[in-house]
């Protein structure tokens, strides 16, 4: 079995805050049904593609269990923080997530923020073959996603910057880059360093790219950009980076002026359209008015801005940057709710919303405490909605129709044996 060792580390403030963002909504409406009638059927060993992978973490613990809508079968704790398996050299941290695009071949990526590891498992036997270090040096390099370029190459986003890397260009310890692995062989071929792209802060600030969420369309790889600087005080305007697959080289941004915090990516092949979601900088009063969903045609030569629906549409909050789904002529987005603080914060639920893509009228699904609902995913094959709610009373995934409407089967707890909160969930 291969495997590289890496340095394991400490959580990062922005990444945690990234984390607690992954809101979505969730109490305003309640699923029919009787619960148990409803709940998935349990079963051992694991389940191939496709299906949903879903990731519980309390922060200090990850479990992943795996669901496929289409007999409603759940595997419950296929891996996680805890396993005795022997692939996991590094065990998982409690800040796990998964790959915006599904690795071609059914092959499940875990994506290890709080560790810099990549893991490949096996969904069907829920055993790892093998874990890759994007530390190289041993920094922190805080990876946010993983896009499968071909059997022996893909880019890994690392958004932090190496402060101590070495002067050799041969070592690959930059960060702020996109790390180019073999999954085949679990070895670190090379880099295509972001920094030169990233956005100036709005006082001409220097800022680091960031590099987030990525997808790949054809030979393209498109890249969002957060372009923060190093203390987090400065915010960019929205970009996103467009990689030829075949140099391995950046060949320009599109910039997204009026947004920023730009991460979510989500790319719909019937219409050739990318969905960008930005939640506005934290660093700038303004949240709510520099947030949107973002629609891209990548029809043109040159990829143009065709749609935005403002965050402003949606009420009085940013909208949830990590994620957007699709799903026929439907949009289906979060705004980020807040918690009371002492500074006058006051409590407001994080909201759920099918917007039409025709019209952009909004239509609220469901509503939620704040830092609680997860990035969704739609079943394209039943036309449902997947939301992860980790409420600590009853942490689940909620079922909506492509309408917005409760489904049947209802919502059913994730991870039975351990109740951990569900953070997220996407198709491998």
């Amino acid at each position: 079995m291969s495997t590289v060792v890496f340095v394991p580390g400490s959580r990062h403030p922005f990444r945690l805050a990234l984390l607690l963002g992954l809101s979505a909504t969730a109490l305003g409406l309640t699923a029919c049904g009787d619960p148990k009638s409803s709940e998935p059927v349990l079963e051992g060993i694991g389940i191939a593609s496709p299906a949903l992978a879903i990731v519980h973490s309390d922060y200090a613990t990850s479990r992943l269990s795996l669901y496929r809508p289409a007999d409603g079968r759940l595997v419950d704790a296929c891996t996680g923080s805890t396993s005795a398996d022997p692939g996991l050299v590094q065990p998982l941290s409690g800040d796990v997530g998964l790959p915006t695009q599904p690795k071609p071949g059914g092959e499940l990526v875990l994506i290890d923020s709080g560790s810099s590891v990549v893991t490949f498992l096996n969904p069907s036997t829920c055993a790892a073959r093998g874990q890759v270090s994007v530390s190289t040096g041993g920094f922190k390099a805080y990876p946010h996603d993983v896009v499968t370029v071909s059997e022996h190459k893909a880019y890994v986003t690392r958004s932090a910057l190496n402060a101590k890397a070495t002067v050799d260009p041969g070592d690959f310890d930059d960060g702020d880059d996109l790390l180019i692995i073999d999954p085949t062989a679990l070895t670190v071929l090379g880099r295509i360093s972001m920094s030169a792209d990233a956005a100036p802060g709005p006082m001409g600030e220097v800022t680091q790219a960031r590099p987030d969420r990525a997808v790949l369309v054809g030979t393209t790889v498109y890249v969002t950009l957060n372009s923060i600087n190093a203390d987090f005080s400065a915010t960019g305007e929205g970009r996103v980076a467009v990689i030829n697959t075949v140099t391995d080289t950046v060949t320009g941004t599109i910039a997204l002026p009026a947004q920023k915090n730009c991460s979510g990516l989500n790319y719909v092949a019937a219409t050739k359209k990318l969905y960008v979601s930005c939640g506005g900088a934290f660093s700038d009063l303004d949240m709510v008015g520099e947030a949107a969903l973002v629609e891209l045609d990548l029809t043109t030569a040159t990829p143009v801005v065709s749609k935005t629906i403002a965050a402003s549409q949606l009420g009085a909050l940013p909208i949830n940057f990590a994620y957007n789904a699709v799903l026929a002529d439907a949009a289906f987005v979060g705004t980020m709710g807040t918690k009371a603080d002492p500074f006058g914060t006051v409590d407001a639920p994080d909201r759920f919303f099918r917007v039409s893509l025709a019209t952009g009228e909004a239509k609220l699904v469901a509503e939620g405490a704040a830092y609680n609902l997860g990035s969704a995913a739609v079943d394209k094959g039943t036309g449902r909605v997947f939301l992860p709610d980790a409420d600590a009373a009853t942490p689940r995934i909620r079922v909506f129709t492509a309408a917005g409407e409760p489904a049947v089967p209802a919502d059913f707890d994730s991870n039975p044996s351990a109740h951990l909160p569900p953070r997220g969930l996407a198709w491998y």
